[in-house]
C-alpha cells in the first residue's frame, strides 16, 4: 500500500516565493479583507460553482469537451509506448531530469501536489493575509486550497465510477473496470498530483500578473505529473486528463475571483461582467471522468 511521504522544503518554498512576487505584481491595492464569514462563503462557493458547472452546460462548452474528449482518446493510444519509452530509458538525460519529482528522492517535490502539503501552505499563506492585510496573499491561500477541494472532489467521483490499475501492477494500459475500486492500485484514473498542481498553478497565471515568471509554475506541476509517470503511477493519459481537469479549475476559480475583486474595487457591473467573460470555456465537465476507454 502506497505511504505517504515527506514533502520538501524546497518545494514549498518555491510556490510561497512565487505567491509573494505575486502580490508585488498585482497593481490593484487592497480594498480591505471583509469578514473571515465572507472569506468561507466565497471559497465554499467557488469550489461548489466548479462541482456545478456540467449544470450550466451550454454550447460554448461543446467545443472544449470534444478538444478534451480527443486528447483523451489519443492519449490512451501512446500509454503503453510511453510507459514501455519510460522504464527502458532511465539512464537518459530526461529522465534524470525528473530524479527529483520521483519517489525515493530525500526531498521528493511531487509531494507539492498532495493535500497534506498543498493545503497547509495555502492555510498559512491565507494566514499571512489576513495578519498583513494582504489581499492578494489571502486569495493565494484560498485559491490555490479551493483548486485542490475542487479536484479532490472530481477524484473522488471518478474513482467511484470507473477503476483502472496503475502502471506500476500491469503492463496493460486498458486493465479498467465499472464501477470503481476503492483499492489504491487501481486509482489511476485520473492524476491527482498534477489535478492538485496545475489547478494552482492556473489559478495563479490568471489571477496575478507574474510576467516572466508565469511559465513557472506550469513548468512545475508538469514536472510533478511526468514524475508520477516514471513511478508508474498514472499513464499518459491519467496525466493528461488530469493537467487539463486542473487547469479548467484553476482559471475559473481566479475568474470568480477576479469578478468579485472587480466589483469591489469599482462597483461596476460592467467590470465584473468582463472579469466574469474570463471564465468562459472554464467549466469542469464531470462526465469526462466516466470517459470510456
Amino acid at each position: 500500500m502506497h505511504a505517504p511521504r515527506l514533502s520538501g522544503r524546497r518545494a514549498l518554498c518555491a510556490l510561497l516565493f512565487i505567491a509573494i512576487e505575486a502580490t508585488h505584481a498585482s497593481r490593484a491595492r487592497a480594498q480591505g479583507l471583509g469578514s473571515e464569514r465572507h472569506d468561507v462563503a466565497t471559497f465554499t462557493g467557488d469550489i461548489w460553482s466548479v462541482w456545478t458547472s456540467p449544470a450550466r452546460f451550454d454550447h460554448r462548452d461543446a467545443l472544449p469537451l470534444a478538444l478534451t474528449a480527443g486528447a483523451l482518446a489519443l492519449g490512451t493510444r501512446i500509454d503503453s509506448a510511453t510507459r514501455v519509452w519510460m522504464v527502458t530509458h532511465e539512464r537518459t538525460a530526461v529522465m534524470r531530469m525528473l530524479t527529483p519529482t520521483r519517489e525515493g528522492f530525500p526531498v521528493p517535490a511531487y509531494e507539492l501536489g498532495s493535500g497534506q502539503y498543498l493545503l497547509p501552505l495555502s492555510a498559512a499563506l491565507y494566514l499571512a493575509g489576513r495578519l498583513s492585510h494582504s489581499v492578494n496573499l489571502r486569495d493565494a491561500g484560498l485559491g490555490c486550497a479551493a483548486g485542490h477541494l475542487s479536484s479532490l472532489g472530481i477524484r473522488s467521483i471518478a474513482y467511484s465510477l470507473v477503476s483502472r490499475a496503475r502502471p506500476r501492477i500491469t503492463p496493460h494500459p486498458l486493465d479498467v473496470g465499472v464501477p470503481g475500486s476503492h483499492d489504491w492500485f487501481w486509482h489511476s484514473f485520473f492524476s491527482g498530483h498534477i489535478a492538485n498542481s496545475m489547478a494552482c498553478a492556473s489559478f495563479l497565471g490568471h489571477r496575478y500578473s507574474l510576467g516572466i515568471a508565469e511559465p513557472l509554475p506550469y513548468a512545475y506541476a508538469a514536472v510533478i505529473g511526468l514524475g508520477r509517470m516514471a513511478d508508474g503511477e498514472h499513464w499518459a493519459s491519467d496525466t493528461m486528463l488530469g493537467a487539463i481537469v486542473g487547469f479548467a479549475i484553476g482559471r475559473k476559480i481566479a475568474a470568480r475571483q477576479l469578478e468579485r475583486r472587480a466589483a469591489a474595487t469599482t462597483g461596476s457591473s460592467t467590470s465584473a461582467s468582463a472579469s466574469a467573460a474570463k471564465a468562459r470555456g472554464t467549466r469542469i465537465l464531470v462526465p469526462l471522468v466516466a470517459f470510456s476507454f
